[in-house]
């Protein structure tokens, strides 16, 4: 696993440097603290399930950091649309989905989204997922980057830590009172 944790840093450190420049960004913006952030590696177990609608592998949710790279083995990952339908992520062989997480909403000042997403099991054979989630460190603050704050995107977001997010997770069913970025809007 050791050497799939560090392929995965360094295609996480690439990938953020593309996204901060398609945002208008110095590539390098964040560069330390994305370099001290932290990574968590989840290698997930789905059995195969006769009914599959009677169960679910990880309810729907959005990840707190700021990408999370994944490697499914077979379908079971499902995306909420702007119409608040689940599509069905396709798994494709030696194929790593990217998805973006609250950071990266807050940092874009909502120029792009996190993604609400969910695990379901398969009917016929198992389901085993590696997810790489990638955040800045648990103390370190992220808002809206400054450039990215005008008349036509007003600040959008207030600052947060990871520190804040965990607070927020253990002290509210956040089920019931919704996401944590939804706390974060002006």
């Amino acid at each position: 696993m050791g050497n799939y944790a560090k392929a995965i840093h360094n295609l996480q450190k690439q990938l953020m440097e593309l996204i901060l420049e398609s945002l208008g960004l110095n590539p390098n913006y964040l560069q330390e603290e994305v370099e001290d952030g932290s990574q968590v590696l989840a290698v997930n177990c789905y059995p195969a399930c006769p009914e599959p609608e009677l169960t679910l592998g990880i309810p729907p949710h959005s990840d707190y950091g700021s990408i999370t790279i994944l490697h499914q083995s077979c379908p079971g990952l499902q995306l909420m649309d702007r119409n608040k339908n689940w599509l069905s992520v396709p798994a494709m062989e030696g194929a790593l989905l990217v998805q973006l997480g609250d950071q990266m909403e807050v940092l874009s000042n909502g120029r792009y989204k996190s993604v609400i997403h969910r695990a379901t099991v398969n009917s016929e054979k198992p389901r085993f997922s590696i997810a790489s989630l990638h955040s800045l460190a648990l103390d370190k603050k992220i808002g809206p980057a400054p450039e990215l704050v005008d008349e036509e995107y007003p600040l959008s977001y207030k600052e947060f830590s990871f520190q804040e997010f965990l607070d927020y997770v253990s002290g509210n069913d956040f089920i019931s009172q919704g996401r944590f970025i939804e706390t974060l809007k002006n």
